[in-house]
């Protein structure tokens, strides 16, 4: 079996000191650099975002992960994917500068390793076949968005030849399986992990001390994307319903939606290492979210031994049970209010399920993920 000593990874976002994006993709890779493999990145950013939507850009090279990673970020032009001739042009803009920084690097890669199909597997593979390099991709999309971009046929058609996919969910794999994108017997289920070291369960009073927030308060807090798929206004709506002074909340994120509950504490971004305190100083997680791959803020709520309230969806199949969680329709505000105030007005369920949270976090620890994750590519090299 080959050992792997080079990988090139290749994705739509990477984290810097100006963007904290995608910061589980940058665990993974953190860890594959602590198996002793060398890590170089490609992410290129969209200029037309920075303009339109004032995304702040990257530098053009920077590191990450105390110098151990080397990151590429050069500028590109993309079009509204409302028409599929856009999806195309944006795919040609992508890979066309992806393929013009890998030929700088000049380094003989193991391996290229792509986040999500659209556009960086579909990338990573014309350069596995233009240089004959193995290309493995994770599929963590929450639908079949990326697919519907070119269609089906051509999907599959671009990623033909890939050695091997990692899939986050069951769910997420059997979408695959059912779209014919690619065959059963290349996919791997390996759902996102948390770095322990990072996430664990620290000293409630401490953290609302050193937040500045109130020892006595019911503190209902909710990370994600302010975008109606997180169910951010569902929750808000739930919440202004209850109407309860001494339950309050926290929303870490940011996007389009502004969080409107009366009783908010907090709503902003926080950098990615300053999470956990703002987990631990709170009594519950709410997502009600209706589309996931495999969320990472769930298993980094569960590991801050927080009971979660979330999706009854397949995605949170393999990270939530009705010990650790309640599983919700989340379309629905009374479910929502009712699951709340249930963990409101219990607090001996608050802290069995807490205790049950940390078990279950246990299960995914990105110490093993990165393992088994690189054991699948080497035993997949042709």
């Amino acid at each position: 079996m080959k050992k792997i000593k080079n990988i090139c990874i290749i994705t739509y976002g990477y984290p810097s000191e100006k963007r904290m994006i995608n910061t589980f993709v940058e665990s993974l890779v953190n860890k594959f650099c602590d198996y002793n493999i060398n890590c170089y990145v490609i992410s290129p950013q969209s200029i037309t975002k920075s303009i339109f939507r004032k995304v702040k850009l990257n530098k053009k090279i920077y590191f990450r992960n105390n110098e151990k990673v080397l990151v590429y970020s050069p500028i590109f032009f993309t079009f509204s994917n409302k028409f599929k001739i856009c999806n195309y042009l944006n795919l040609f803009n992508f890979h066309y500068v992806v393929n013009k920084i890998f030929k700088k690097i000049n380094i003989k890669f193991d391996v290229i390793y792509a986040h999500f199909i659209f556009p960086s597997a579909i990338s990573a593979n014309k350069l596995g076949k233009k240089y004959n390099i193995p290309v493995f991709f994770s599929y963590g999309e929450y639908n079949n968005y990326t697919i519907d971009y070119l269609g089906k046929e051509t999907t599959k058609n671009l990623l033909n030849g890939i050695n091997g996919v990692i899939s986050v969910s069951n769910d997420n794999k059997k979408r695959l399986i059912e779209n014919d994108i690619i065959s059963k017997d290349l996919i791997k289920v390996f759902p996102n992990a948390i770095n322990s070291n990072c996430f664990y369960k620290k000293d409630k009073n401490d953290c609302r001390k050193k937040l500045g927030l109130n020892i006595n308060d019911f503190i209902v807090i909710f990370v994600g994307r302010f975008v109606p798929i997180k169910g951010i206004d569902k929750l808000c709506k739930a919440l202004n319903e209850i109407n309860n002074l001494n339950i309050k909340a926290m929303f870490i994120g940011e996007g389009t939606i502004k969080p409107n509950y009366k009783y908010t504490i907090f709503s902003s971004s926080v950098d990615h290492n300053e999470l956990v305190d703002y987990l631990c100083a709170s009594d519950i997680f709410v997502l009600p979210t209706t589309c996931e791959g495999c969320p990472n803020s769930i298993i980094e709520a569960l590991a801050c031994g927080l009971p979660v309230i979330s999706s009854n969806k397949a995605f949170n199949d393999e990270i939530l049970d009705d010990k650790c969680s309640i599983r919700i329709n989340t379309e629905n505000i009374d479910e929502i209010k009712d699951s709340i105030l249930k963990l409101y007005s219990n607090e001996k369920l608050r802290n069995d399920m807490s205790k049950k949270s940390l078990k279950k976090s246990k299960n995914f620890n990105i110490e093993d993920r990165a393992k088994n994750i690189i054991n699948f590519m080497q035993e997949n090299i042709k």
